[in-house]
């Protein structure tokens, strides 16, 4: 990601309707996983600049936070996280078996190995805990948007969700998100992909800065799905969201 880009996201992750609909989706997911008790020792990979580890701090017994940004990290420092270090996902710099559920919100989809990532999960989870993991879905909506978040991929729900099962995961939940506004957002992404290439020389974020009341109104549409998902999965939209148990090993 882009240096400026850290700034923009430490700004509006508070407010901002897709980053809270997000933190509410995550909210349910350990819920549906873990239930509502206080958690034990979490671990946030790829964790940008602290909003979901300031979310977490309340709840968990110990959060940590990996980034392979320094400049994501200062953001987490002057949100008062100590409990951060640079590392790259996929060779994390933690014992086997260390944490009780992990989150990787954002993430997969940069990675050039998705199954190193998911061994590596694997590995740091302790039995039946907990991977929560967030991606974009539907390749056909690749966009120059897709390029300037630095993304490699896109995922259709049901490959993926195999690929992460045949690695020791048991899938608890997998939905689609923004499962209401799908029909407009996939017009826009369509839209810029054909307008703007994704071999454009300077790609750019789509992150629109809406009048309040705007988005006031998306963000009750995603807590809305976020509060749907304890009972069901959406079957679109233009990311996902699930929560993975680890298998006990078989002996």
């Amino acid at each position: 990601m882009r240096i400026y880009e850290y700034q923009r996201n430490y700004e509006l992750e508070q407010s901002y309707w897709w980053f809270v609909g997000v933190r509410a989706m995550i909210k349910t997911m350990l819920s549906l996983s873990l239930g509502d008790s206080r958690l034990g020792t979490v671990l946030d990979v790829g964790c940008g600049t602290g909003a979901l580890l300031d979310q977490l701090r309340d709840r968990a017994r110990q959060v940590w936070g990996v980034d392979g940004s320094q400049e994501a990290l200062r953001y987490c420092r002057l949100r008062g996280h100590q409990n951060i270090m640079l590392a790259e996902a996929c060779c994390l710099p933690f014992a086997s078996e260390r944490f009780d559920a992990i989150l990787a919100i954002g993430l997969i989809e940069h990675l050039e190995d998705d199954a190193a990532f998911l061994v590596e999960m694997k590995r740091v989870l302790k039995p039946n805990g907990v991977l929560v993991l967030l991606t974009s879905s539907f390749p056909y909506l690749w966009s120059a948007h897709d390029t300037a978040n630095e993304h490699r991929r896109r995922y259709y729900l049901r490959p993926l969700n195999r690929k992460i099962n045949a690695h020791g995961f048991a899938t608890i939940r997998f939905s689609h998100l923004n499962f209401f506004l799908f029909p407009i957002l996939a017009a826009m992404l369509l839209a810029h992909g054909q307008i703007f290439k994704s071999t454009v020389d300077d790609p750019q974020r789509i992150l629109p800065l809406p009048p309040r009341v705007i988005n006031f109104v998306l963000t009750k549409l995603l807590l809305l799905e976020s509060r749907l998902m304890r009972w069901l999965s959406f079957p679109w939209g233009i990311s996902m969201i699930g929560a993975f148990r680890k298998l006990p090993c078989e002996n």
